[in-house]
Parts: C-alpha cells; sequence; structure tokens
C-alpha cells in the first residue's frame, strides 16, 4: 500500500517511535545476542535510527509523489550485523511506497526483525505489504529470486557472488549494499593520509565480509603518492606483526591454497609494479604496478591491495573503466568538479563520497553510499521504485 495521506504516514513513524523506545531494553538484549556489539555500538546505531525516522517524518509528508512506480515485489535478504539499522531503515522506505516486500533475515537476526515488524502491529494496522520468511535451501533462495522483480542485498561480498550470478542468469535486477572488492580514489592533502591508510588497510583485508567498504586498490593523487606510500608501507609493516593480522587474514589456509597463491604471485610479477610486500604469505601489498595490467583489471576478492598514482581525470576515468566489473567506487575528495568528472563518466553500481557509517547523511540510502548516492541525488525511495516525479508543496 502506498502511503500518500500525511497524516497516516506521520502516525506510522509516531507508532514505530514509540514501539521502539518502549521496548528499547528487549530490542538490544536481542541485538546483543545476534552480533555481540557492545552496548555502545548498540546505542550508536539504535539514536541513528531515530534520527532517520525523525527526518524522514519531517521532509517526506512535504513532498507528494506523483506517478510513483515501485518495482513491485522484492526480495531484501538483511545480514545479522547492524540490525537496528538494516531492519527498518531500508524495509521501511520499500514498504511505504507500495512494493510487497519479501524479506528474509539471517537466522540470528530473525527474532529482532520480527519484534520490530510483527509485535509492533505497524505492517497490519497501515496495510503494508511484509512477508518475513526463512528459506532453508539453496533451492528455495533460488525459487523466491525467480518470482521477484529485484533482490537488495546486505550482508558479505562472498553470499553476493553467488546472488549475483543467480539473478544475472534469471534477468533479476541486483542491488547489492557493499562495495565489494573494488577500487578507492584519494585525492586530498597529505593531512589526512595516515587515518586514510588505516581505513584502507581495514576496507582491504577484513576477511568477515561485513565490511562495507571492500577495497581492491587505491588511486592516489601524485602530489601526494609518495607520502601516502611511506605511510601505508608502514601501517602494513605494523598490521602483518601485530595480532591484529587475525581479524583481517586466515594465513591458516594458505598452504591448501599454494597453486592459487603461486599464480596470483606470477600474475602480480607480470604487472611490473615498483615493489611488493610480503611480510607473511598474506596479505600482500602491491606498490605502482602497471595500471592497465591484466592484474589490475582483473584483481577482485582477493587478500591484495594495489596502489596506484594519477595525475589527469580523463587519464583516471580510462583506467576505471578497464576493470572487468564495475561493482563500487569509494571517492576520498573535497573537490565537487572532480567528484561529479568521475561520478558522470564512469558507470559503477556504487559510488561512496567521503562517507562512513559515522559519518552519514540521512536524506541518502545508506548515509550518502548505498548505491550511488552522491550529495542527495539518491534516495531510499529511488532505490525502491522505477521512475517519479517530486511536487514541493
Amino acid at each position: 500500500m502506498l502511503i500518500e495521506n500525511k497524516n497516516m504516514f506521520t502516525d506510522l513513524i509516531e507508532d514505530l517511535e514509540a514501539f521502539i523506545k518502549a521496548n528499547k531494553i528487549d530490542l538490544f538484549e536481542s541485538n546483543r545476542k545476534t552480533t555481540l556489539d557492545t552496548e555502545y555500538y548498540i546505542e550508536e546505531d539504535y539514536q541513528t535510527v531515530r534520527a532517520y525516522l525523525n527526518y524522514f517524518k519531517n521532509n517526506y509528508p512535504t513532498k507528494l509523489l506523483k506517478k510513483i512506480k515501485p518495482k513491485g515485489k522484492i526480495l531484501i535478504i538483511l545480514s545479522h550485523n547492524e540490525p537496528f539499522i538494516l531492519s527498518i531503515i531500508p524495509v521501511l522506505n520499500a514498504l511505504v511506497i507500495g512494493n510487497k516486500v519479501i524479506l528474509k533475515p539471517s537466522q540470528g537476526a530473525e527474532s529482532f526483525v520480527k519484534i520490530i515488524w510483527q509485535k509492533s502491529g505497524v505492517s497490519e494496522k497501515y496495510g503494508l505489504k511484509l512477508q518475513i520468511i526463512s528459506p532453508n535451501t539453496h533451492k528455495e533462495v533460488t525459487d523466491l529470486i525467480l518470482g521477484v522483480r529485484a533482490v537488495y542485498f546486505f550482508g558479505s561480498y562472498k553470499v553476493a557472488q553467488s546472488l549475483a550470478k543467480i539473478c544475472g542468469e534469471r534477468y533479476v535486477e541486483f542491488y547489492p549494499e557493499i562495495e565489494t572488492s573494488d577500487v578507492k580514489i584519494f585525492n586530498k592533502n597529505s593531512s589526512v593520509i595516515r587515518n586514510d591508510v588505516l581505513l584502507t588497510l581495514k576496507e582491504s583485508f577484513s576477511h568477515s565480509g561485513q565490511s562495507c567498504q571492500r577495497i581492491q586498490g587505491i588511486f592516489v593523487h601524485e602530489h601526494v603518492i609518495n607520502n601516502y606510500v611511506q605511510i601505508l608501507k608502514q601501517e602494513f609493516i605494523k598490521l602483518c606483526h601485530s595480532n591484529d593480522l587475525n581479524k583481517f587474514i586466515d594465513n591458516q589456509y594458505v598452504s591448501v591454497r599454494k597453486n592459487l597463491l603461486d599464480l596470483l604471485r606470477l600474475d602480480i610479477k607480470k604487472s611490473e609494479p615498483t615493489e611488493i610486500l610480503e611480510i607473511k604469505n598474506l596479505p600482500i601489498l602491491v606498490i605502482k604496478p602497471k595500471a592497465r595490467s591484466e592484474f589490475v583489471k582483473n584483481a577482485y576478492f582477493l587478500p591484495v591491495l594495489w596502489i596506484l598514482p594519477f595525475n589527469r581525470g580523463e587519464d583516471l576515468i580510462k583506467t576505471l573503466n578497464s576493470r572487468k566489473f564495475f561493482l563500487g567506487i569509494n571517492i576520498q575528495s573535497d573537490k565537487d568538479n572532480f567528484i561529479n568528472q568521475i561520478i558522470n563518466n564512469t558507470r559503477f553500481t556504487r559510488y561512496t563520497v567521503n562517507t562512513s557509517h559515522t559519518n552519514i547523511r540521512l536524506k541518502e540510502g545508506w548515509g550518502g553510499s548505498w548505491p550511488s548516492g552522491f550529495s542527495g541525488y539518491r534516495s531510499w525511495i529511488e532505490h525502491f521504485s522505477d521512475g517519479y516525479t517530486i511536487i514541493n508543496k
């Protein structure tokens, strides 16, 4: 049911806000059992959701959506992490514009989702078309995909690979929340390099699949490339000698994959990098390989990070467009003209611009980074509908 009545929409949001507040203790406990998150991180997600609902309530009613075209029957697949955000924000947006939502939470998060959408009673009260399901087999998931217009996926890049293949074979639209293994562009001054390096290492080598950034390579402007490389090498070596490495790379499996590792090293060598850092078997840091090499074009889902300099935006765009897949790109820049140049001349599924979970923009899907979000150009509603016209009152 499309919620067009402003008063009804406001009532819906206020009912949801009141329920979340009244059941905060139970929701926190369910979250803790699901994710093992600390009280601090659960509270952070809780406050983010409250801020979003307040924003949505105060802004959605000021717009009349004409000729809106919801996708129709869609499947939303949720991971176990961040249940407060994932169970509420995308699902709410999909429902209020009239989609029939089939919701598949992870096994661990199912109880949390049912508290929000069944115990609260808002789905039934406001005629929202929501079905919560728990398929047990691969065939059941495949059959679900066959019956929907689009699949929206929040979870690990490994599962995203499988789902993308199923959707592609069956001509079903597929929208992954994650960036998977793609690239970052750094075009800022040297004062923020160290912070970006530390984040890049986490984004590159997290093997849990739950990192919202999954960076395979990074392009750094030539005016700061030497400084960036120096700091990156220092922090990479520290990581490889620390206990923290176990959070990123599991070297226990390297012996099993020795043949694959040998082939990877051969591909890296053919790319003619200026330097290769390999403190342990994995991960591997590749400094300045050839931009158009097969390694740079085809490196996806690997415990490897390469770094390349760039100067002109035009040359960078050619290199970006030579990659085999166009999954996602992270742009770190304060220059709007440069950002627009990259976005307007490439065709990646998702663009993340100067955004992280601790610095979100409420009016955009996933704080401005899910998918193709930039400076308010795309909202959650756009992700769950086809064409529509906004008329401001």
